[in-house]
């Protein structure tokens, strides 16, 4: 299953390279934990908790809550 959509950052990339997401408008909570490429993994690490983002994601595996950032498209917010 992937899913788009827009997420705000809770939790930024830790030393695991992890990140944990909410999403609009359900407020479900996923966790960012493979990146497709460095470059993606890079924008998303640089963001800090409270930054909204667009994201491209797919299932991580067969890992629960788990998911592959695909892309990441960071939202200017005022």
């Amino acid at each position: 299953m992937d899913r788009t959509g827009k997420y705000t950052i809770v939790d930024a990339c830790n030393d695991h390279r992890a990140i944990t997401l909410r999403e609009y408008p359900r407020n479900g909570t996923l966790y960012v934990v493979e990146y497709d490429d460095s470059d993606v993994e890079d924008e998303l690490s640089s963001l800090d908790a409270g930054s909204v983002v667009e994201l491209d994601l797919r299932r991580a595996g067969r890992r629960g809550n788990a998911w592959c950032a695909e892309s990441a498209r960071p939202i200017e917010t005022a």
